[in-house]
């Protein structure tokens, strides 16, 4: 194998091991994004909860409040009816009367309606603080574990680069630039052997007078099937 292609090699396998690495750093992020919508989402249900028993909670003051002015009331229209002397105020008080009675009793009904509901706002916004704080405590934890692992892949992305930097310096530079031109399509590996007579990569058939160019001179060509750049190891 002509050195110059060997340099080359190198590079490749410096590259393809920056290309593994990115694709696991790039793992992270969706990571990262689920268990940011998983909070959000998590956070939004206690924020409902915790309005869905504050309304309640404010729809049983009001009640509350309503019921003690009718007993407020009641205890006048009580006290008036017995001061009264004609059989006309005597009517209105006790039509007064009644209807406070009534008014209370409703009250009360829709106070016990709302008791029962409360208790269950109360149930399901403790459920849902449960459910945040233990999310919170598991993704604190799964945060620290992908900070490492981000880090580490960075510092190992960072040596890598570094050597292959170096390596590159081994390549000559027309040679590099047509690597270059060839993994800019998207290729993770951009450099193939010949297999026999044919490209390593799609098994297209070489011509001869390409072949034998590649196998006496050592120089590298371009595949007319898929685009790589092709050498000759032996």
């Amino acid at each position: 194998m002509h050195p110059d292609v060997a340099a080359l090699l190198a590079v490749q396998d410096e590259d393809v091991a920056i290309h593994q690495l990115e694709e696991r750093l790039a793992e992270l992020k969706p990571r990262l994004a689920m268990m940011a919508k998983s909070r959000d989402d998590a956070l939004a249900a206690l924020k409902k909860a915790e309005s869905a028993a504050e309304a309640e909670e404010r729809r049983r003051q009001e009640i509350a409040s309503r019921v003690a002015q009718h007993r407020a009331q009641q205890e006048k229209n009580e006290a008036t009816l017995s001061v009264v002397v004609s059989m006309r105020e005597v009517t209105a008080a006790t039509a007064q009367l009644e209807q406070s009675k009534r008014m209370i009793d409703e009250g009360e009904r829709e106070l016990a309606a709302i008791g029962q509901r409360l208790v269950e706002a109360n149930r399901q916004l403790e459920e849902r603080r449960r459910i945040a704080v233990e999310l919170e405590l598991a993704q604190t934890a799964a945060h620290a574990s992908l900070a490492a692992d981000q880090k580490e892949i960075e510092a190992q992305l960072g040596a890598v680069r570094a050597a292959r930097q170096e390596r590159a310096r081994a390549v000559p530079g027309g040679l590099l630039s047509r690597y270059e031109r060839v993994r800019s399509r998207k290729r993770v590996q951009a450099v193939f052997p010949l297999r026999g007579v044919r490209c390593g990569n799609c098994d297209t058939m070489i011509p001869l007078q390409r072949r034998s160019g590649m196998l006496g001179t050592g120089v590298t060509e371009i595949c007319e099937g898929c685009g790589v750049m092709l050498y000759a190891s032996e």
